[in-house]
């Protein structure tokens, strides 16, 4: 299964958020495959299984300083590991690789997905009442330069 793909040359699909990388998703193609410790073979592979967009409520001063001195990246306290990156880092992401839109999974949203980024970075939850929460499923249709979101009725 790949780490990561690229739809329709616009669309980044990963599995967690954007790495920091100092060049372009051509770094991507230097993850050794096969990858059977990614937390310690490669940080690029780490960062897109575990990097999440911050969430406003834990932007501190702190934080912000650090956002300021990596580029728009942080160390993500929630997971204890991996980073945060702000809009800043997300659209010089969008701008150096000639994307569009970031589809990703990694974090349970009540509905079942959730919009951010004005509209460039979608967040999906295919699992329905995860861990025994109320969340619903959803999935991502790309079809013909267009991005759906899809709720799945699990009840």
């Amino acid at each position: 299964m790949p780490l990561a793909a690229v739809i329709d040359d616009q669309v980044f699909c990963i599995h967690g958020g954007i790495p920091n990388i100092p060049g372009n998703l051509s770094e991507m193609e230097k993850i050794p495959c096969p990858l059977s410790n990614p937390e310690v073979e490669s940080d690029v592979a780490w960062q897109v299984m575990w990097n999440d967009p911050i969430a406003p409520g834990d932007i501190t001063e702190s934080v912000i300083e650090e956002l300021s001195q990596n580029n728009g990246f942080a160390y993500n306290t929630k997971r204890n590991t991996a980073c945060v990156f702000n809009k800043k880092a997300f659209n010089n992401f969008l701008h150096k690789n000639g994307i569009t839109h970031v589809v990703r999974a990694h974090e349970v949203k009540q509905s079942g997905f959730e919009v951010q980024q004005g509209g460039q970075l979608l967040t999906v939850f295919s699992s329905s009442h995860y861990c025994g929460g109320s969340n619903e499923a959803a999935c991502i249709l790309l079809h013909n330069h267009r991005i759906r979101a899809i709720r799945i009725d699990t009840s």
